[in-house]
């Protein structure tokens, strides 16, 4: 991403946000990843992360629409991550929950910056959940985050994933199971997913629960067919 288009995102922000503590402090090093730049490589990663005046930008990959604005201050050897302000124009972003956009922010900070003390999400220590990361990531080699959609949001995606056009670019393996899974489902009602990533290789799967995360539904694997090199 070049300078031209970070400024427009930045510039993008829009005048209807609220503002949030945040209280975080991450070393001049870890600073330097939002520095850098996170950007995403594949549909299946969903922000792009940049700084510009010293403040952390957060936009959604595939609408580049400005959701998080960070702002940043040296203290010493470390860099405070005090106040934060969260897109509530309703056309770029659904959510009214301060609550649940602090908790967003948090986990993705966690999930950049490999820092699993940012914060530890309750539904983590659920047995499903649980025993599941225990089987399969025993040696903690993988970022986990939790998220939440109804039925309807996570039909929308990954139909979207799956037309003729995107099937040129993208395998989606496992949809075909969990859509069957889901089918006679309520639009509205809300489904837990688990997400984890091998922190080296970069190879995710999403596995979807029902709301009570008593039934593992399926899971969700998204394989480019398109060379990074």
């Amino acid at each position: 991403m070049n300078e031209t288009k970070k400024q427009e995102i930045a510039n993008s922000f829009p005048n209807q946000f609220e503002t949030s503590k945040l209280c975080i402090e991450i070393s001049t090093s870890e600073f330097e990843i939002f520095e850098e730049g996170i950007y995403a490589g594949s549909m299946d990663e969903k922000w792009n992360v940049f700084v510009l005046d010293d403040i952390i930008y957060f936009a959604r990959s595939w609408t580049n629409n400005c959701i998080y604005k960070v702002l940043t201050s040296p203290k010493g050897e470390l860099i405070s991550l005090s106040d934060f302000h969260v897109n509530r124009d309703e056309k770029e972003y659904k959510s009214k929950n301060l609550e649940y956009d602090t908790v967003l922010l948090k986990k993705l900070l966690q999930m950049f910056l490999n820092r699993e003390d940012l914060y530890s999400d309750p539904k983590l220590e659920l047995p499903l959940i649980k025993k599941l990361i225990e089987k399969i990531d025993p040696n903690n080699n993988c970022k986990k985050s939790i998220g939440s959609n109804n039925v309807g949001l996570t039909r929308q995606i990954h139909d979207g994933l799956t037309t003729d056009e995107q099937k040129n670019y993208f395998d989606v393996i496992g949809w075909d199971q969990l859509k069957e899974i889901i089918a006679d489902k309520d639009e509205n009602e809300p489904l837990i997913s688990l997400y984890i990533q091998h922190r080296e290789n970069k190879s995710a799967v999403t596995y979807y629960f029902d709301n009570e995360v008593d039934k593992l539904l399926g899971e969700i694997r998204i394989k480019s067919k398109i060379s990074s090199s």
